[in-house]
């Protein structure tokens, strides 16, 4: 099961065409989806829970918090909508583009994927860019 919360005035345009990219993604890795919720946030709200949680005090535009267990991804995803939408404007991407890209990110650390050492980042970074091909592909909204 997928949710989407909204903590601040945003609603992703198509809850559905992303569930289902999400749970193709999921399956193409041999895994299952047992419960992901997504909460849609502004800076404050995320850098509290990073505060709070992480122990770090800066602004980030996404946090993972994985109840996974086995092949059961189970998680919660904050995304901070301001710093999605900064990001976009710096690395000149559509809005949507960055947000589906900080999406799958986020699935993938939960899929046990890590980007930490060089040779990770550049494993994860070419899974995103598959994915992100199959979304504009199959799954366009």
């Amino acid at each position: 099961m997928i949710n989407y919360y909204y903590e601040t005035k945003f609603n992703l345009y198509n809850e559905f065409y992303f569930s289902k990219w999400i749970f193709f993604v999921v399956s193409k890795e041999k895994e299952f989806i047992k419960e992901l919720n997504f909460i849609f946030c502004n800076d404050q709200y995320l850098i509290n829970i990073n505060k709070k949680y992480l122990k770090k005090n800066y602004y980030t535009d996404v946090i993972t918090f994985d109840n996974s267990e086995e092949k059961n991804i189970d998680g919660d995803i904050f995304i901070s909508i301001k710093r999605i939408k900064y990001n976009s404007l710096n690395f000149k991407k559509s809005f949507y583009d960055e947000l589906k890209r900080v999406i799958i990110h986020a699935v993938l650390h939960l899929l046990g994927y890590k980007d930490k050492k060089e040779t990770e980042k550049y494993i994860m970074s070419k899974k995103e860019e598959i994915y992100l091909f199959f979304f504009k592909k199959k799954y366009v909204c």
